[in-house]
């Protein structure tokens, strides 16, 4: 039995009158009529209206069905995708980031690895001591501080700024910091406070100048005594500031452990025995750390990280720590007090396992209000009256008394995955709390000391309120940020209502889009373009039909699946409602089609200056160009401008021809008219220009007043090239000696020449040089009036002396011809130049005079002359100048450029593995050639016609060591096989840096395998963790907190002045 056939089954049956098209075209062609039923056919006009498709149908033109989505859909872009994804293509709301109110503490942006920075910041600006002295500093003392003026405009913000987080760019900046670099937080704090304090010396408000100490310095000494007379050494007296203790945590459980280990008594015998002065012997002896005096704010950096010297890395310990909300110090000191109870006001974590990466944030203690805060860069979040949140349902006044080693009953967590803290309560009903990632904790006096001061009257005024000099600034800044957030909110309202509109006219057409194959009054339209236009936010401006037309520019059947079939009640509304002004020439796209082709070859020949008898009107030549060019009107193009705009001056009169952009030609005038009436521009914005119009007689003076300069200009030029024929070819001077000649830096002299030789277009382009008496002026140092610059060196070859040329660098000697007419041309009194002669240095076998130079007389002129090349043999000529050249000024500008240039981070170095005796003569030249800067480098070894080539990312304070190990890990090289060169000089000595040894970045060196030494593992010489090797701990090198001294100098001295 055979299936039955099923292929078919879903079709639509057509309808009972429906012909082929070929059979349509057959019967056309036969009987030569075309009847509207003919029409019906071709064009599918007797298909039925549809309703409900899941998609636009092609086979027929009165389906409109998926050109929006259905009731309640969306699309994944234009007009009709989801209201938020509209709203975040506008860009980012401000008003997202807007404070609380200035009771909610802000946060700091994060520039890439600056948390360990932000979070420092955020525990020193939350204590209102620290904070107060930094406000009550004189306006007069942060100009002169750069450091001190970026933390008083950083703490000014956080305290009334309206935004929910702070850049903190500007602080970062100025403490040149490198905010891709994760460092250590305790570091930043040791040194920032140390800078801090040398800044503060100089204010004269005294509870600011020494606020820094005030708050956070105590005293230990180091007490050794004699087990035999019982007696302290003579140092022990001696007392020590700390600006935090450093306890170590390996083995211990909580902060009492640590406290007695960092007092315990250390025994001295055997081989450490101490040679007690007393006893005049060495002896057994006890050593300890005797605390001397507390701060108002004692700070306890957790030693979480040890070293391994084996890999010369460093880990971090994760096991838990338990601390007090409470600590009693009073019973610790020296002379034990009562009065030294200490309150937890600020815990610093650390998370993550590395001990080089990771992610700091700080839990910190309101002082007003007794809350908690988390800093995390810019998210600040509430944790309540635990520094590390309260669980629903738990009491702080639990009395399931616990010891204080246990920490599950009672406690909290953080929700953090990678870290573990907990609260407990002791028998003394005093909360523990437990960390495993607490790497800092601050305590800060809650008691009041003997004379009943407090810890918090360290400032002479306590006043937190923001100092006056910042109040307008920072009322501008959320003045302008309260704008801002206005304004977004009003262009959101008024996109969001255009939304609307835009969808509600979509409806309206496509509603009544559908017309019945009964209707004889429709209109074709392309579907590419009515997809277009109801999909997009912004419409096209104006209907194209070009995609559906014929060259005739009538609608074939062959494009009937790409059109639709449009009723009249739509059309009108889509013409009258949507495009406006820009539908006239697009609805009848026919006949303007039509009327440009009749009129592109009177255009054609306009632009060749064939014009017909008549009137004749102006347009601007490229304009008519692209008018003809111009295929879609859709697509932006120059001729969307009017034809005369280009030929218009400011004055609304004709340009001259002469003048840039006003190139013209002559149209007859009915295709001006033409291009009048269809240009899309508003007619009275039209000037219209006929051909006996006169130019703008402004414009026209102006012109020739430019012209006549370009003339002055150039005869100016020619008279200075003949009269420099020799400099101005840029050949070497022969130099002889007993001549006068004249200086001039050779990088203005560069200048000269291509000011002086430029001519055509780029007369009056390039620049003039710099005035020659500004040039010459800024040669002489004030400080000894020398010379800032050295002459170029001289080369002596056949007898002949020169110069070697440089368009940049040194100073380049002149004929005095020269200098008389420079003088004349650049308005220099003959005075004021630089004099110079060319002197050899005595001979080498007279050694009874000092080393001076010993001038040509003039009267020996010719018989020097003829015997300077034998003369050259023992004696070497220099330049002698008048002035002299300063080598000290010299010396100390190249000895700062030079550090600079040391002063280097991740640069990148080339390497080259040599396989042979000696490297190829390119390579060992090539570190002498100039680097060329931000040169870009492969990152991949590569062959090279001598071997392997690798790209290092290194710094200035790289060692060679750490150097041989990256050789090692890329090129499979041992250690102690590798002999490194830069040019013919071997680097040697481990353990000097890269700036030891003068290497900068793109410097290339060689490397050459000995074979000595047996192949073996690198991970027997470095860390599992090759980052850790390879990316060099470089510490705040280079930074403003380790280059204060010279910094401090300069501040000191601008001071003082």
């Amino acid at each position: 039995m055979s299936r039955p056939n099923t292929r078919n089954k879903s079709k639509r049956p057509r309808a009972d009158d429906c012909e082929s098209p070929s059979a349509v075209f057959k019967k056309i062609h036969s009987t030569g009529a075309i009847t509207k039923g003919d029409i019906k056919q071709l064009y599918m006009v007797w298909k039925p209206v549809c309703h409900g498709c899941h998609g636009n149908s092609k086979d027929s033109p009165n389906c409109f069905c998926g050109l929006i989505p259905a009731a309640n859909g969306v699309r994944k872009s234009g007009l009709w995708q989801r209201t938020n994804e509209i709203i975040r293509a506008l860009g980012p709301n401000p008003s997202t980031d807007l404070r609380d109110s200035t009771e909610t503490p802000a946060g700091l942006t994060n520039l890439g690895a600056t948390c360990y920075a932000n979070s420092i910041l955020q525990c020193l600006y939350m204590n209102t001591s620290f904070r107060s002295g930094i406000f009550s500093l004189e306006p007069d003392i942060l100009k002169m501080h750069p450091v001190l003026d970026q933390l008083a405009r950083l703490f000014a913000q956080l305290h009334s700024s309206k935004m929910a987080f702070i850049d903190s760019a500007p602080f970062i900046k100025t403490l040149e910091l490198d905010n891709g670099v994760q460092q250590d937080s305790h570091e930043f704090l040791t040194l920032f406070l140390s800078l801090l304090e040398g800044s503060l010396s100089h204010s004269k408000v005294s509870g600011a100048r020494t606020i820094v100490q005030h708050l956070f310095r105590g005293s230990v000494s180091h007490v050794t005594r004699c087990s035999s007379c019982g007696r302290d050494s003579e140092a022990s007296s001696k007392m020590e500031d700390f600006y935090e203790l450093e306890l170590n945590i390996k083995g211990l459980n909580n902060l009492e452990q640590s406290l007695d280990d960092y007092l315990s008594t250390e025994a001295l015998d055997g081989e450490n025995q101490y040679f007690c002065e007393s006893c005049q012997k060495r002896v057994d002896a006890t050593r300890c750390i005797k605390l001397r005096s507390l701060p108002p704010v004692v700070n306890f950096q957790l030693k979480r990280y040890v070293f391994l010297p084996k890999t010369t890395t460093k880990k971090k310990i994760s096991s838990a720590f338990s601390f007090p909300g409470q600590l009693d110090m009073g019973k610790r000191l020296s002379n034990p007090s009562s009065s030294y109870t200490y309150g937890l006001s600020a815990i610093l974590i650390h998370k993550g396992s590395a001990a080089n990466s990771g992610h700091y944030v700080a839990h910190v203690k309101d002082e007003s209000n007794g809350q908690w805060w988390e800093f995390d860069d810019e998210h600040v979040s509430k944790l309540g009256l635990h520094p590390f949140g309260e669980k629903p349902g738990k009491s702080s006044n639990k009395t399931d008394q616990k010891p204080q080693g246990n920490s599950t009953a009672g406690s909290v967590t953080n929700d953090d995955n990678n870290s573990c803290h907990e609260a407990a309560f002791t028998s003394t009903m005093e909360e523990m709390f437990s960390s495993t990632d607490a790497y800092m904790l601050m305590y800060k006096r809650i008691t009041k000391d003997e004379n009943g001061i407090g810890s918090n009257n360290i400032v002479e005024s306590s006043n937190n309120s923001l100092p006056h000099h910042f109040v307008h600034e920072i009322d501008e800044r959320n003045t302008s940020y309260v704008k801002e957030c206005e304004e977004y909110e009003s262009k959101k309202d008024i996109h969001l209502a255009y939304i609307t509109e835009r969808r509600q006219e979509v409806k309206s057409v496509l509603t009544e889009a559908p017309a019945t194959p009964e209707e004889d009054s429709y209109f074709w339209i392309s579907t590419d373009w009515l997809r277009q236009w109801a999909d997009n936010v912004n419409p096209p401006f104006s209907i194209d039909n070009s995609p559906i037309q014929c060259e005739h520019g009538k609608v074939s059947s062959s494009k009937v699946t790409s059109m639709k079939r449009l009723s009249a009640g739509a059309w009108y509304k889509l013409f009258s409602k949507c495009l406006k002004d820009g539908a006239k020439n697009s609805v009848s796209a026919d006949v303007y089609r039509d009327r440009k082709a009749s009129f592109r070859s009177i255009a054609e020949a306009a632009l060749v200056g064939n014009s017909p008898d008549g009137p004749l009107y102006f347009v601007s030549r490229p304009w008519l160009t692209q008018w003809l060019r111009r295929k879609n009107v859709d697509i932006p193009s120059d001729a969307d401008s009017g034809p005369t705009i280009a030929l218009t001056c400011t004055h609304g009169n004709l340009l001259p021809e002469h003048a840039s952009g006003a190139k013209r030609v002559t149209v007859p005038e009915d295709l001006w008219l033409f291009l009048y009436e269809t240009s899309g521009m508003k007619t009275d914005d039209i000037v219209t220009f006929p051909s006996d119009s006169q130019p703008c007689g402004i414009c026209s003076q102006q012109l020739s007043v430019v012209a006549s300069v370009e003339d002055n200009l150039r005869t100016v030029k020619l008279k200075q090239r003949q009269s420099h024929e020799k400099l101005i070819s840029g050949k070497s001077l022969a130099l002889h000696p007993g001549q006068k000649y004249y200086l001039v830096p050779s990088s203005w002299l560069s200048e000269w020449r291509a000011y002086i030789t430029a001519t055509g277009k780029n007369i009056s382009s390039l620049p003039e040089p710099e005035s020659l008496e500004v040039t010459i002026n800024s040669l002489i140092c004030e400080k000894h009036s020398r010379l800032l610059r050295r002459p170029l060196d001289l080369v002596c070859k056949r007898g002949t002396i020169t110069q070697k040329a440089s368009n940049t660098d040194g100073l380049t000697m002149i004929s005095e011809s020269d200098w008389i007419l420079f003088s004349e041309e650049w308005n220099v009194a003959h005075g004021k130049g630089l004099c110079a002669e060319i002197v050899f240095s005595k001979s080498s076998q007279d050694n009874l005079q000092p080393p001076e130079a010993m001038p040509i007389l003039v009267e020996d002129l010719d018989q020097s002359v003829n015997d300077v090349s034998n003369d050259l043999g023992a004696r070497e000529p220099y330049v002698r100048t008048d002035p002299e050249v300063c080598e000290e000024c010299i010396g100390e500008k190249e000895s700062c450029a030079l550090v600079e240039k040391l002063n280097y981070q991740n640069e990148n170095i080339q390497v080259y593995l040599v396989r042979g005796k000696e490297a190829p003569k390119s390579i060992r030249e090539a570190s002498a050639a100039v680097p060329v800067p931000d040169r870009r480098t492969s990152k991949r070894s590569r062959r090279t016609t001598s071997g392997n080539s690798i790209s290092l990312k290194v710094s200035g304070s790289t060692t060679v060591y750490q150097l041989k190990l990256m050789i090692w890990e890329s090129l499979g090289i041992v250690k102690e096989n590798q002999e490194l060169h830069k040019g013919s000089v071997e680097i040697e000595d481990d353990f000097a840096t890269l700036a030891d040894k003068c290497i900068f970045p793109g410097d290339v060196l060689w490397v050459k395998d000995s074979e000595i030494y047996e192949n073996r593992d690198i991970a027997d010489e470095i860390s599992e963790q090759k980052v850790d090797v390879v990316q060099t701990e470089e510490g705040f090198r280079g930074t403003l907190l380790t280059s204060s001294a010279s910094a401090q100098l300069c501040q000191d001295i601008a001071f003082s002045d």
